[in-house]
């Protein structure tokens, strides 16, 4: 260990980890474990990074059932993510005005932002640009916005990513229950004021980092 007391051998992350060496190594060669350092032959590692990759590692391996390949796949877009500016928006409105206004608004508030205007459309934007977050209409042509919810929900590489359902004025609490059955992680009800969802958007992103 290093004179700070920041780097490891693999015998302590294997027992961090309380995983048999030969498992850390398997992580190592997924690319799940990097190794910040070498004294000879032997591999050292960042003890914070392997305190967060564990938590990570379990998270998704017991939750989200996971294969390694997946999460090392996941562990990169995460530090993608982390490295990249702006947090980034994926509008779902199939409604052209309303989601040009909404797009100009989160610009401005400095988010990198980009729309879809129907279900299928969202899903192939969501696989092509991993956004941080999704503002989904309910009403949408072809798939509705409960098929795409579930659809992003179910699938391990893209359940994560949250979720405000926005339901049309007027529609009953249902609409709102069956919304959250499927995993969103927030909604709101047109019409929309922009100061509130761009308040829910902060909060639902500042929860999912956590």
């Amino acid at each position: 260990m290093n004179e700070g007391g920041q780097l490891i051998g693999i015998e302590e992350v294997s027992s961090l980890f309380e995983k048999s060496i030969e498992s850390i190594r398997k992580y190592k060669n997924y690319g799940i474990l990097k190794v910040a350092d070498k004294v000879g032959n032997k591999d050292l590692f960042d003890r914070e990074d392997v305190l967060l990759k564990k938590q990570l590692v379990k998270e998704m391996q017991v939750q989200r059932g996971l294969s390694l390949s997946q999460i090392a796949m996941e562990l990169d877009r995460l530090d993608e993510m982390r490295s990249q500016g702006p947090e980034k928006i994926l509008i779902v409105e199939d409604e052209e005005g309303t989601r040009e206004t909404w797009q100009e608004f989160f610009q401005g508030s400095g988010y990198d932002v980009f729309g879809a205007g129907d279900g299928q459309q969202a899903l192939d934007m969501v696989r092509m640009n991993r956004p941080n977050i999704v503002l989904l209409d309910l009403r949408l042509p072809g798939l509705d916005g409960y098929q795409v919810c579930q659809r992003l929900k179910s699938d391990p590489l893209t359940s994560e990513i949250p979720i405000i359902m926005i339901t049309a004025f007027l529609t009953g609490a249902s609409d709102t229950v069956r919304g959250l059955e499927y995993g969103a992680d927030d909604y709101l009800n047109k019409p929309v004021d922009l100061d509130v969802l761009a308040a829910k958007v902060k909060s639902v992103l500042r929860r999912v980092a956590r």
